[in-house]
C-alpha cells in the first residue's frame, strides 16, 4: 500500500453526518449537484480494475441513492435513465458500457480505517464497491439492479474528512488520469493550506500509471498532468477551484510536485451562505414551475412497484410528469408521484 501523500492538514475533526446537494439527474440546472466523499475512500487502499469512469459511475449512483445509503436495500434504475445524464455531459450515446463499469465496480475492494476521534484508529473495513446484477436476463429487462453495502454506506455519511465532488464536472472530465487527480485536488481544498505535495513515485501510484508506461516526468507532465489542470482552470467556477502546480527538483531532476488549490469566489459566497442557513435535505432545489426537474429517489419507485404491482413504473412516471405541467409543484414529489400510481393501479383494477 503506498504511503499518504503529504498534505497540509488543519486537525482531524469527529465523524459528522453530511449530505449530497442539488439533483443529479438533472443536468441542465443552474444549482450544483455534488456528492460528499470521505478522502479515506478516495485516497485508501483500493484493489481491482476500477477506471475513471467507473469512479464516475459509482460518485453519480451514490448520490441518485443518497436517502438510502447504509441500509441493506436492492436498488433498481433503468440504464438508459443513467446513460442520458453521462450522455448529456459528453458520454457514450449506448449504455452498454453501464454493465461493464457495475462488473469492475463489483471486482473492486475497497478498504477504510478511522476512528471516532479522527486520530486514533478505532476500526477498519473491507467491502466492494458494489454489487449488481448483470446477468443476460436483467439487460434484456434494462434495468440496473445493485446495492452498496450497508457497511460503506455509513462510512460515506459519516466520514472523519471528506471531499465534496462537483458531480457533473467530474462526469464531464475527459481523459484517462483527469478525474483521479481532481478527486485527490477537492480533498485538499478544505485544508487550513489547501496544498498536495507528492513524491513522483507517489503520484504514479495514485493515478495507476501502469508499469513500464511514461516513465520520464516530462511525459507523465504532458500526457496526464496538464491536460487535466487545463480542464480544471479553465472551468474554475464550475470545478470550485483553481490549481497551480510546482516542480521541486533534487539536483537538475524533478522529484516532487506541489499542488496549490485556491477556491473560486462563486463557492467561497455559495459556503457562506450555506453556512448561514439551515440544513437542506439531500437533493434540494428551489421550486420551479416545471415537473422536469423534480427528483424522485429509487424508494419512490419501489413504493411505487408495490402499489401498482405489474405495471411499467417509468411509463407511469412519464404519465405523471406529462398530468403534473399544469399542476403546482408538489411539496412531496415521491409521496404524489406513489399516490398518482395507486390510483392508476386501482382504476384498472376496478370492474
Amino acid at each position: 500500500m503506498p504511503k499518504t501523500p503529504k498534505t497540509y492538514l488543519k486537525k482531524s475533526v469527529s465523524p459528522i453526518a453530511v449530505k449530497a446537494t442539488g439533483n443529479p439527474w438533472n443536468t441542465s440546472s443552474v444549482a450544483q449537484s455534488t456528492v460528499p466523499l470521505p478522502n479515506d475512500v478516495i485516497i485508501t487502499k483500493i484493489d481491482g480494475p476500477y477506471t475513471e469512469r467507473d469512479r464516475k459511475l459509482w460518485a453519480f449512483l451514490v448520490a441518485a441513492i443518497w436517502d438510502d445509503l447504509g441500509i441493506p436495500k436492492i436498488h433498481e434504475i433503468r440504464v438508459a435513465k443513467i446513460n442520458a445524464v453521462f450522455e448529456a455531459l459528453g458520454g457514450d450515446t449506448s449504455s452498454g458500457w453501464i454493465w461493464e463499469s457495475v462488473r469492475r465496480l463489483s471486482k473492486t475492494i475497497i478498504e477504510w480505517e478511522g476512528g471516532e476521534d479522527g486520530k486514533r484508529l478505532t476500526f477498519m473495513g473491507v467491502s466492494s464497491m458494489m454489487s449488481g446484477q448483470i446477468t443476460k436476463e436483467s439487460r434484456a429487462t434494462g434495468i440496473l439492479r445493485f446495492e452498496i453495502s450497508a457497511l460503506l454506506g455509513e462510512v460515506i455519511k459519516t466520514p472523519c474528512r471528506f471531499s465534496r465532488l462537483r458531480l457533473h464536472f467530474m462526469i464531464g472530465l475527459s481523459g484517462k488520469y483527469a478525474v483521479t487527480l481532481y478527486m485527490l485536488l477537492e480533498s485538499v481544498v478544505n485544508m487550513d493550506t489547501p496544498v498536495l505535495e507528492l513524491a513522483l513515485p507517489q503520484l504514479r501510484q495514485w493515478l495507476k500509471v501502469p508499469e513500464g508506461k511514461l516513465n520520464r516526468w516530462v511525459d507523465i507532465k504532458r500526457r496526464t498532468i496538464e491536460p487535466a489542470l487545463k480542464q480544471i482552470n479553465e472551468n474554475s467556477e464550475t470545478a470550485g477551484f483553481s490549481v497551480t502546480m510546482e516542480e521541486i527538483k533534487e539536483g537538475r531532476a524533478v522529484n516532487r510536485v506541489r499542488f496549490i488549490v485556491t477556491k473560486s469566489k462563486v463557492r467561497l459566497s455559495d459556503e457562506k451562505s450555506l453556512q448561514s442557513k439551515p440544513e437542506t435535505p439531500a437533493f434540494f432545489e428551489p421550486p420551479t414551475s416545471s415537473t422536469s426537474t423534480l427528483h424522485l429517489p429509487t424508494s419512490a419507485y419501489e413504493e411505487a412497484k408495490k402499489v401498482a404491482s405489474g405495471w411499467d413504473i417509468y411509463e407511469l412516471e412519464r404519465q405523471w410528469r406529462e398530468w403534473m405541467k399544469s399542476k403546482p409543484v408538489p411539496k412531496n414529489p415521491s409521496g404524489a408521484f406513489v399516490s398518482f400510481c395507486k390510483k392508476k393501479a386501482m382504476k384498472q383494477a376496478q370492474p
